[in-house]
């Protein structure tokens, strides 16, 4: 019997949550008549609101008393079943303060007493993380469905257009996305210098370039955009989630490290390039009609680490002769 109400705590990582939406989209399709709640951070969650995946969304917060007041919500709509996906106790701790009779996730932390199912999991990439979210529905006997391109919703489009107004950016003219950091770590970020240099041989194509970041990271990405010169600019710290899925669904190209930006272009769409540096490509490469991934990975890889202490020797095995080698081949293809 399917279940009225269905809990998802979503994981705490941009690249993560778009990873989730082929669950999402499977439990819409195997339950059609269920509500489903979807509990995490507040800019991922306002992401994925245009797509309708839950009826309903409580934000996640940092403070021990908003965590408190969001949990009294959350038990009170009393989810009859709940699925786990970050690998945290607390994620679990809330599954269980739910209230719900079903509570699946993997084990983890100690965390197997707090989960009626407690799937063992696999070494990190044997397995694609979208898969293994996946796999936890699967217990219920929920099986994947087609996951559409992310539409960006029309106020995005035209946020959008005023950062592409405002880059110089004509209408008409073709765009290409650089994001040339990433929030975990410098041992997944290919060298500045070869993001300037690929960003030149772009312009040279005919594109526009925009530099994407936070804006903890503006200064970087400024720097990287006055090195390819007066036909690039960073919009760094300028594009809230919403807008970059706009701005990145009409791009000709997103040229991005290991990070959420990559997964974010890839379900738009957008021809992506992902440059992978000391994670496992085969666990959570960006997925989406056009993506090309660039790994090639020493005998060190997958090390795991922030900071490599030998010279990040994957990253430097990324050519630019070679990513724009890809570059040609991957837009030809996508039309």
């Amino acid at each position: 019997m399917a279940p009225a109400r269905v809990l998802v705590r979503l994981p705490n990582w941009l690249g993560d949550v778009l990873m989730a939406r082929p669950l999402l989209y499977a439990l819409r399709a195997a339950w059609p008549g269920a509500r489903l709640l979807a509990v995490g951070p507040e800019p991922l969650l306002a992401l994925l609101a245009p797509e309708r995946g839950a009826d309903e969304r409580v934000a996640w917060p940092r403070d021990g008393a908003a965590r408190r007041a969001a949990t009294a919500r959350i038990r009170a709509w009393a989810p009859e079943v709940a699925l786990v996906l970050p690998a945290s106790f607390s994620s679990a701790w809330l599954a269980w303060r739910s209230g719900a009779i079903t509570r699946v996730g993997y084990r983890s932390e100690g965390r197997d007493s707090l989960l009626t199912q407690a799937l063992p999991r696999r070494p990190r990439g044997e397995r694609h993380l979208s898969d293994e979210f996946l796999e936890l529905a699967a217990t219920l006997g929920v099986k994947p469905v087609p996951v559409p391109v992310l539409v960006p919703a029309p106020e995005d489009v035209r946020d959008a257009r005023a950062v592409l107004d405002a880059a110089g950016v004509t209408t008409g003219e073709r765009h290409a996305l650089l994001a040339p950091r990433s929030a975990f770590g410098p041992a997944r970020e290919w060298f500045a210098d070869r993001f300037a240099a690929t960003g030149k041989a772009l312009v040279e194509r005919g594109l526009r370039v925009l530099v994407c970041g936070t804006a903890a990271e503006a200064e970087s990405c400024e720097r990287i955009a006055r090195a390819i010169g007066p036909d690039a600019a960073s919009v760094a710290g300028r594009t809230p989630l919403p807008t970059l899925v706009a701005l990145a669904a009409s791009a000709r190209l997103a040229l991005c490290n290991d990070s959420g930006i990559a997964h974010l272009a890839a379900s738009t769409g957008a021809p992506t390039l992902q440059i992978y540096g000391s994670a496992s490509s085969a666990w959570t490469a960006a997925r989406g009609p056009h993506v090309r991934v660039l790994h090639r990975a020493p005998a060190c890889s997958p090390c795991w680490q922030r900071t490599c202490r030998i010279g990040t020797r994957c990253l430097d095995a990324v050519t630019v002769a070679w990513v724009l080698s890809e570059t040609d081949q991957l837009v030809k293809e996508a039309g």
